[in-house]
């Protein structure tokens, strides 16, 4: 299958005080149309950086990055962006935040339509006017998200979007950005620290090495959802996975 993103040799440095910090190396990989991606590797490796890259809120020192066909040079609503933290606009309803992209770009009906299923999508009806301040953490993040989606992006980038939840709340969300990703079939990339989660997730999971960052190993995950983490096949990935962290950090 043809690739609907490209990575090609992408490298960044920055200059802290007189010297220049390599922070990514060369760094190559292809997703297709509708694949979910999980990124994963230790703290300090470029994971962020990275996406942040492919998002264009920052430049690459070298390298290009193609998406279906086309270069990207800046940020574009072809790419939506979650964050750790859910960065609700604290002054907008929810049903505000959800609409803030696509607000005075289609009629008031369609953007009243779109935001309502998106609602109902992420699980959310009922609670349109609701204030930032009165969601739990994981309602939070849901909203987030279906910002987000709200332009209808190419793809989505998710940065570590459940890290900062309760064990309970996270696997919840888990499974439901799952059904939501099988739904949408929206080409996905998404970072995480968390092996068990990448397992549960990826298509494939870019695993990073570090100092500087770069691809370490690509292992695709052909096992059909939903996945338990006791398959024997699943486990002896994650102990490849695991090793080969050690082998980075000897490094």
């Amino acid at each position: 299958m043809a690739a609907f993103l490209k990575l090609k040799e992408i490298s960044k440095d920055y200059t802290i005080g007189s010297k220049r910090i390599r922070a990514l190396r060369d760094l190559s990989f292809e997703v297709t149309s509708g694949e979910l991606i999980c990124i994963i590797g230790k703290s300090g490796c470029g994971k962020t950086t990275l996406l942040r890259i492919i998002a264009g809120l920052e430049k690459q020192t070298s390298g290009e990055i193609i998406l279906n066909g086309q270069d990207l040079k800046d940020t574009g609503r072809e790419r939506g962006m979650v964050f750790q933290e859910p960065r609700l606009f604290p002054w907008l309803t929810l049903e505000a935040n959800i609409a803030f992209g696509i607000r005075g770009r289609m009629s008031r009906e369609s953007e009243y339509k779109t935001v309502a299923d998106l609602m109902e999508m992420v699980g959310l009806k009922g609670f349109a006017k609701a204030w930032p301040s009165q969601l739990s953490g994981g309602m939070a993040q849901r909203a987030a998200i279906a910002r987000a989606l709200a332009v209808d992006p190419a793809i989505l980038l998710l940065d570590e979007p459940f890290s900062a939840l309760d064990a309970l709340t996270r696997t919840k969300l888990q499974t439901d950005f799952l059904h939501l990703w099988q739904r949408t079939q929206k080409t996905c990339i998404h970072v995480t620290h968390d092996v068990d989660e990448a397992l549960t997730l990826g298509q494939k999971i870019i695993i990073m090495h570090s100092n500087p960052g770069r691809v370490g190993d690509v292992i695709s995950l052909p096992f059909p959802y939903p996945r338990s983490l006791e398959n024997l096949e699943l486990r002896a990935i994650k102990e490849r996975i695991l090793s080969l962290f050690i082998a980075d950090s000897a490094d």
